[in-house]
C-alpha cells in the first residue's frame, strides 16, 4: 500500500463530537440475561444473540418481534451467534461444535451451512452481502488453544479465498458491502499490542486508526453501501468506544452511561447496531438511529 494514499485517507478525517446526532433504543431479549445486537440489514432486521441460560443462542428481531434463530438445528443446542444478515434474509455467524472448536454458518432459506475452512482450527463468519458473499476469518490453534495465527477469507458458492490485508502479520475480514468493499482489522505480529483497522475498495486497501490520542486499537466491523463504516476502539485507559466514519467525519459515541459501547451493523439508512455494558458486567444490545 502506497504511503501517500494512507495520508490520504487520514487527512480527510475530522472528529465530530459526542452522540448528541442519534436516538438510542437499548435491544433486551424478553428474559435474557445477555443480548447482543451485531448486524442490521435495509428492512430493519437484526440479528445477534440471547442468553436466558447459558450458552447464548443466535436470533433475529423482525418488526420488534424476538425470535431465536433456527432453534431445532445446532444454533439452538450449543453456543451460537448471528452477526450479519443480508436483504434476502440470509444470516451468518458462528457455533461450538462437539469437537470444542468454532465453525462458520450459512443459514439460507431455512438450510444450515457449516463454513470450515481447510485446515483452520476455528472459522468464524462475519459478513454476508446480497450477492451471497461471505466473509470472516479462521485461526490456527496451537494444542493448549492459544492462537498461533488468523487470516481473513471470502467464501462464495462453495469456495474458500484467503485475503489479508497487504503486509499484515494477522487479518480478520468482519464485514462486506453490496459493492465488495471490504472492512476488518490487522496486526503486525499475534503478540503486538497495537491493532489497527482497514477499509479495501475497488482493490486498494487503507489503513484506518481513529484520529483519537492514545488510542491503541482499531476494529471496523461493517461498511453500507454508501461507504458510511463503523466499529470500535480502545482509547488510552482501556475504555472500548463505538466509532462512525461518514465521508469526512468521524464520530465517536457511546450508549448514555454505559462502561464500554462496540458499534458491529450499519445499513443504507445509516441505522447502527451494537452491543454496550453495564457497570455491573451486563451485556445488551443497541439501535442508534441517525437524525431524520
Amino acid at each position: 500500500m502506497r504511503r501517500s494514499m494512507l495520508l490520504f485517507f487520514c487527512l480527510l478525517v475530522f472528529v465530530v463530537p459526542t452522540y448528541a446526532q442519534f436516538t438510542f433504543t437499548s435491544i433486551d431479549f424478553p428474559g435474557g440475561t445477555l443480548t447482543t445486537a451485531r448486524g442490521i440489514n435495509n428492512h430493519g432486521e437484526i440479528v445477534g444473540a440471547y442468553r436466558i441460560v447459558a450458552p447464548r443462542h443466535a436470533m433475529v428481531i423482525k418488526a420488534g418481534r424476538y425470535s431465536a434463530l433456527a432453534p431445532t438445528t445446532v444454533l439452538g443446542t450449543t453456543y451460537s451467534e448471528a452477526f450479519k444478515s443480508n436483504d434476502r434474509g440470509d444470516v451468518v455467524g458462528q457455533y461450538s461444535g462437539e469437537d470444542g472448536l468454532y465453525h462458520g454458518f450459512l443459514l439460507r432459506k431455512g438450510i444450515l451451512t457449516t463454513l470450515d475452512f481447510p485446515g483452520a482450527s476455528d472459522t468464524y463468519a462475519f459478513g454476508i452481502n446480497d450477492s451471497g458473499t461471505v466473509v470472516g476469518y479462521w485461526d490456527l490453534l496451537d494444542a493448549e488453544g492459544n492462537i498461533l495465527a488468523y487470516h481473513g477469507f471470502i467464501w462464495k458458492n462453495g469456495s474458500f479465498e484467503e485475503v489479508n490485508f497487504p503486509g499484515s502479520g494477522d487479518s480478520s475480514i468482519l464485514g462486506i458491502n453490496a459493492r465488495g468493499d471490504l472492512v476488518g482489522a490487522w496486526d503486525s505480529d499475534i503478540t503486538s499490542p497495537t491493532g489497527h483497522g482497514f477499509v479495501c475498495s475497488k482493490g486498494q486497501c487503507f489503513n484506518v486508526d481513529v484520529p483519537v490520542d492514545g488510542a491503541i486499537q482499531t476494529q471496523v466491523d461493517d461498511i453500507n453501501a454508501n461507504g458510511q463504516v463503523v466499529g470500535a476502539y480502545i482509547d488510552a485507559d482501556g475504555a472500548t468506544h463505538a466509532f462512525l466514519m461518514a465521508g469526512k467525519a468521524f464520530i465517536s459515541f457511546d450508549y448514555p452511561g454505559a462502561t464500554s459501547t462496540l458499534a458491529w451493523g450499519i445499513n443504507s439508512a445509516g441505522q447502527i447496531v451494537g452491543t454496550y455494558h453495564t457497570a455491573d458486567g451486563s451485556a445488551y444490545g443497541f439501535l442508534a438511529q441517525p437524525p431524520k
